[in-house]
């Protein structure tokens, strides 16, 4: 019988998935969960939020429009402390259809009191602005919905913002050493020309302790030819912050059958910087010309400037630009190469932060698997993670990094029944890329304790060894049995190639240095 190369990564890859231990999963109802975001705790845990119709009014499946917010807090070894959920529940009657009300997290910040402030969208008549003109049966469009929790889930107040038309929170963060946070979206119904159905500006605020807006400002795309939308943010060294999305191009270059002309919208992806006061700095939009980009990532870089991450969703590459602290941008680079076919990539990573040391953890899908992988400042790839559930789509959507310099991603997996509905799941690494145990793997840039990088991880032809020079080398296969061995290498890189008679598969490459080892798995596909 012959087995396809594909069959042989998912038996790697789930065997993999088995090795690591810190991986948590959960179903809040039988309905379409979603982990959006995750953050650190004050206590080393982790706060998750996202959004479900778990407890929908009447059950999922009557009323399956009705999601709330909703709030995991797991301790540092990825225990569940408890679950909360926000929002309101019921329903309406909008004309032929029941409708139920539709509040959910998209965003999740940490709060110098152990707690956390959940941001996102709400549609619920308790907390959609009166002058609105909905009637009370009808919460009508989106609000910018915020709440503040305190250690335990408790709330301590619910905010919300917003008009006629769409507003929602995709973005929130704790300015340090204050009490005052920034937080970001799109608007339908301020700023200039608004409101409007017809397009929608970026809307950044900065808000006191308690929700008070303290200052806030507008982004309009000038050629007004569609919807703005903002999607992540990251703070400056300066005390602002910088904001990225997308916004749309009319291109109507397009014919139907019938040789009329239609109108195409063409993403572009957009930047804005603020300063502490909310004043726009500047603004740059992106765009190769030739496909739909959406920027949902930004994250600061080693030295100044920043990392902005795009997605092309033609044909479906991530493409990295690399701004400089006035927008400009110095290079871009695609990220994700597929580890079996070297001309097509890992679709969609959405999220980039920096590790602590000098590169970057991006978390995201591809393939059907949710990865994590890590760079160095360039964007070289140093490993990848997967995180496979079974045969449906998996992905990550969000990710932080931990103390430790390691890397914790939350996200959705199709991959368990019922397979039309999405449930949520999350996995935590060090910074090695291995399966977090909280048996203390030290972290340390000293250069006299022992470091280990294999990469490409999955590779398919040869893979280079990283490790301080007089270190012992040696590669084992699953077996045990030793496959490669280097002593006392003279140089910090060295590269193995296994024979092409070799098998495919999951290796195991030592290293000692002195009284210290270290271990990394590495996959061999050929």
């Amino acid at each position: 019988m012959k087995i396809s190369l594909k069959s042989i990564v998912l038996i790697v890859l789930n065997f993999i998935s088995i090795l690591f231990g810190w991986q948590y999963y959960t179903d809040l109802g039988g309905g379409l969960d979603d982990g959006r975001d995750i953050d650190l705790c004050a206590d080393g845990g982790f706060f998750m939020t996202g959004r479900s119709n778990g407890w929908a009014h009447g059950g999922f499946y009557y009323n399956w429009y009705d999601h709330e917010a909703f709030l995991i807090k797991l301790n540092a070894m990825g225990e569940e402390e408890w679950i909360r959920h926000y929002g309101q529940n019921g329903w309406f009657i909008y004309g032929a259809d029941t409708v139920g009300y539709y509040d959910a997290g998209w965003c999740v910040c940490a709060t110098p009191d152990s707690g956390c402030i959940i941001a996102g969208k709400t549609q619920s008549p308790n907390y959609t602005d009166p002058w609105t003109g909905f009637p009370e049966s009808c919460p009508g469009n989106d609000n910018v919905l915020l709440v503040r929790v305190d250690k335990n889930g408790d709330t301590l107040w619910t905010r919300s913002y917003g008009g006629y038309y769409y507003d929602r929170a995709w973005w929130i963060k704790h300015v340090p050493s204050t009490n005052e946070f920034f937080l970001a979206g799109p608007t339908q119904c301020f700023g200039a020309d608004m409101p409007s159905e017809d397009w929608e500006n970026i809307w950044i605020m900065k808000i006191d302790s308690v929700g008070n807006v303290l200052a806030e400002t507008f982004w309009e795309d000038s050629t007004r030819d569609g919807h703005t939308d903002v999607r992540w943010g990251c703070l400056t060294p300066e005390g602002g912050c910088i904001v990225t999305g997308s916004t749309d191009l009319r291109d109507t270059s397009y014919v139907n059958d019938d040789e009329e002309p239609v109108s195409h919208r063409i993403s572009r992806a957009v930047v804005v910087k603020v300063d502490s006061e909310c004043n726009i700095e500047w603004s740059r939009i992106f765009d190769t010309g030739c496909s739909d980009h959406y920027s949902r990532s930004i994250a600061p870089t080693p030295g100044g400037g920043y990392i902005m991450l795009t997605y092309d969703k033609y044909p479906g590459w991530t493409w990295c630009i690399r701004l400089n602290e006035d927008g400009d941008s110095l290079w871009s680079k695609y990220i994700g190469l597929d580890p079996w076919d070297p001309e097509t990539r890992l679709a969609n990573f959405r999220m980039v932060v920096p590790d602590g040391v000098n590169g970057f953890y991006f978390a995201g899908s591809g393939q059907g698997w949710a990865w994590i992988i890590r760079t160095d400042a360039e964007l070289n790839e140093l490993w990848r993670v997967p995180a496979d559930y079974g045969s449906e789509s998996d992905q990550f959507l969000s990710c932080v990094t931990t103390p430790d310099h390691g890397c914790c991603a939350v996200g959705q997996t199709y991959s368990v029944a019922p397979s039309a509905y999405s449930d949520i799941f999350a996995m935590r690494v060090t910074w090695t890329g291995e399966d977090y145990t909280g048996i203390g793997e030290e972290f340390s840039q000293k250069p006299d304790n022992l470091k280990l990088d294999v990469y490409p991880n999955p590779f398919n032809s040869a893979c280079k060894i990283n490790a301080p020079v007089g270190s012992d080398i040696d590669v084992f296969d699953i077996n045990g049995r030793k496959v490669y061995s280097q002593s006392t290498i003279e140089s910090s890189s060295l590269d193995w190639t296994p024979d092409r008679a070799r098998s495919s598969g999951t290796y195991l490459v030592h290293a000692t240095f002195g009284d210290q080892s270290i271990s990394k798995r590495v996959i061999y596909l050929k």
